[in-house]
């Protein structure tokens, strides 16, 4: 009976199967025992009339009190999210014993696996959007899951646990049970007194209803051979009709008892509790004896009436379930309708009717995790099917991005050359000049189109920079302008006469600082008149260059007789080949690096007023001329010494022969 009234089943079929055990039950109605008078019959109660059912209690499905598990709508955490689902389960774990949770769990666990699909989902279209490949997308678990997976592998233990300690208990049930059916067939087989093989007959049958369930596998073939040796007692000592008749009174008051139970069970607000009450009250009925025959047919329409009400009541709840599912499904449908048609409009022409779409979209999916669960058969199908949507919108996105993104290459490019250009003429001091090429320049900015997010503040805090700083340099220029110009044009005409009269020293290094010192001199001084500024400049730099000159050309003197000593004094031929080869490494060092600069002079010659830029790269060019010519000059004079001691060992060896 239990095992057809599976309260997990749909609720039709477990109509139809409530039917089908009434129609077994009234079939399987006790059958008429012996009226023949006993001689025990003084001794004998009404307990013990015989078991006819046809059909044993399948044990594994007997309800205990004790481990009943209260059943709860299957929908009752559609609308929780993913901390409520994990808050919850690990409450469960808390407050109750794992064999009273499994329902909640699985109904716990299969909400939560859900919103972590969608989760996923929505992750990897945010990853799609970002620019990313589908194959490289992996999605990290956060605390929440974490937590959830904690607590369900605490009850998956807790479970096998419970189940494995309820195996051992069934096993010892069997056994007991084996041995109670032992001694029945051999207290059957007794020919001790009437009284004393009653006496045992009722304890044992006492001690089989005390024992607990058996392994479903011996449930069937213990039950039968109980039965059979049931019976064979009572054939043996023969009940009378009195005893027959106290045994129906009994079983009169336990039916009796059971219909006022079921009736009970109309005012039961949770049905699922109603429902698998009723399992156990149609197990107990079937469980209790035999009434008489004009009882019979009456109990059994009350208590079948009262089973009919309570499985409608189930099967209208849960048409009121599939009437909800339902309900979910058409909004679900009309979802898809709306996101198809947002995709089927033209929303890649520009990037604010792209991200307004995205915005739609994004409320649509919204309002889908509102949406309770749709019927099983659709569920997935109407879910591929806003999903695809959602995916043919993300993918023309990053088609989108990805075009437009050899677009802001180039305008970072763009802007990179103006930051460089406005940096240079940040530098300059011809002020109307430069601030209309500055002016120019902001207005080239303005007319770019735009570049990526990470690049475009720190480009616009390069250009604004550099922009301030002429600014402020030019607002700092025409503030003093017109303080002690002609005081300053004295004290540089003075710099220059010291400059000239400068004696130099046998230390160059003190020569070199003193050089230094004149020309940051010169930089402290201030303003001159315009009129006088370029004259008095290149006034200046004439003879600091000119002292300058002396001052190299005195090292290089040094220098290049140092190098001619050291040549001369080296006698040994290797030696020569070694400063040789560390002069051609030189050359090949510095002639890539010079030819490098030769070529990018040409970028700055290409951009406006850079030329401050290009002069100090020429200087550096100019340099590592020099410095090539002079390693030249002593190659030179190397490779003539390498052959003048050739050309001496060489005479040397045919003096030596002569």
């Amino acid at each position: 009976m239990e095992s057809q009234l599976n309260p997990n089943s749909e609720p039709e079929q477990a109509m139809q199967n409530v039917e089908n055990t009434i129609s077994t039950e009234q079939v399987n109605q006790e059958t008429e025992v012996s009226q023949e008078e006993s001689p025990a019959q003084e001794i004998l109660s009404e307990e013990t009339a015989p078991v006819q059912e046809h059909t044993p209690a399948t044990e594994d499905n007997e309800v205990s009190n004790e481990d009943a598990e209260e059943e709860i709508p299957e929908t009752i955490f559609d609308n929780c999210s993913k901390l409520e689902i994990t808050q919850a389960l690990e409450e469960l774990l808390f407050e109750q014993h794992v064999s009273k949770i499994k329902k909640q769990v699985s109904l716990l666990r299969s909400r939560f696996l859900q919103i972590l699909k969608e989760d996923k989902d929505q992750a990897l279209q945010s990853f799609l959007a970002d620019g990313g490949n589908k194959e490289d997308f992996k999605y990290e678990p956060d605390e929440i899951d974490r937590r959830f997976d904690s607590a369900f592998g605490r009850y998956k233990v807790a479970k096998n646990k419970y189940a494995e300690e309820l195996e051992k208990e069934k096993e010892s049930n069997l056994t007991k049970k084996q041995a109670l059916l032992e001694e029945l067939r051999v207290l059957v087989d007794s020919e001790d007194s009437l009284k004393q093989i009653y006496d045992r007959f009722k304890e044992i049958q006492n001690e089989w209803k005390e024992i607990g369930a058996v392994p479903q596998a011996n449930s069937n073939d213990l039950w039968q051979n109980y039965h059979f040796y049931v019976e064979k007692f009572f054939n043996k000592i023969k009940i009378n009709r009195e005893l027959r008749d106290l045994d129906m009174k009994k079983n009169l008051e336990r039916k009796l008892e059971i219909c006022e139970k079921t009736e009970a069970l109309l005012l039961e607000p949770s049905i699922m509790k109603s429902f698998k009450l009723l399992q156990q009250y149609h197990q107990e009925w079937k469980e209790s004896g035999a009434v008489e025959e004009d009882k019979k047919d009456e109990l059994w329409n009350r208590f079948k009436t009262v089973s009919d009400q309570i499985n409608l009541k189930r099967k209208e709840y849960y048409d009121k379930i599939a009437q909800e599912q339902e309900m979910n499904y058409q909004a679900k449908l009309a979802l898809c309708e709306q996101i198809e048609a947002l995709i089927a409009q033209d929303y890649k022409s520009n990037l604010k009717q792209m991200n307004a779409t995205g915005e739609k979209i994004d409320e649509l999916f919204k309002t889908w995790k509102t949406l309770g669960p749709a019927p099983k058969k659709v569920h997935d199908e109407v879910w591929n099917r806003f999903r695809t949507a959602m995916t043919t919108y993300y993918e023309d996105k990053k088609e989108y991005f990805k075009k437009n993104k050899e677009e802001q290459v180039n305008n970072y490019n763009l802007k990179l050359n103006l930051c460089m250009q406005a940096e240079a003429i940040a530098l300059r001091k011809d002020w109307k000049k430069a601030t209309a090429e500055l002016l120019q320049l902001q207005q080239e900015w303005k007319n770019i189109g735009s570049v990526s997010r990470k690049q475009s503040e720190a480009l616009w805090t390069r250009f604004r920079k550099a922009c301030d700083d002429f600014f402020a340099a030019k607002s700092d220029f025409y503030k003093d302008i017109n303080t002690n110009i002609a005081e300053n044009l004295a004290k540089k005409q003075a710099l220059i006469q010291k400059v000239k009269d400068y004696v130099m020293v046998d230390n160059k290094e003190e020569n070199f600082e003193n050089l230094k010192a004149f020309q940051r001199e010169w930089t402290e001084i201030g303003y001159t008149a315009q009129a006088d500024k370029d004259k008095i400049w290149e006034e200046f730099r004439t003879v600091i260059g000119q002292r300058f000159d002396e001052l190299r050309a005195k090292v290089k003197e040094e220098q290049e007789e140092i190098f001619t000593n050291r040549i001369n004094e080296t006698q040994s031929l290797g030696s020569l080949k070694n400063i040789q080869k560390q002069l051609k490494e030189k050359i090949k060092k510095l002639t890539p690096e010079l030819n490098l600069l030769e070529n990018n002079i040409e970028f700055f010659s290409h951009s406006k007023n850079a030329d401050t830029l290009k002069n100090q790269v020429q200087e550096k060019i100019d340099g590592l001329k020099k410095e090539l010519e002079d390693l030249t000059n002593n190659l030179k004079k190397v490779e003539q010494k390498i052959k003048e001691e050739k050309e001496q060992a060489s005479q040397e060896t045919s003096e030596n022969k002569e």
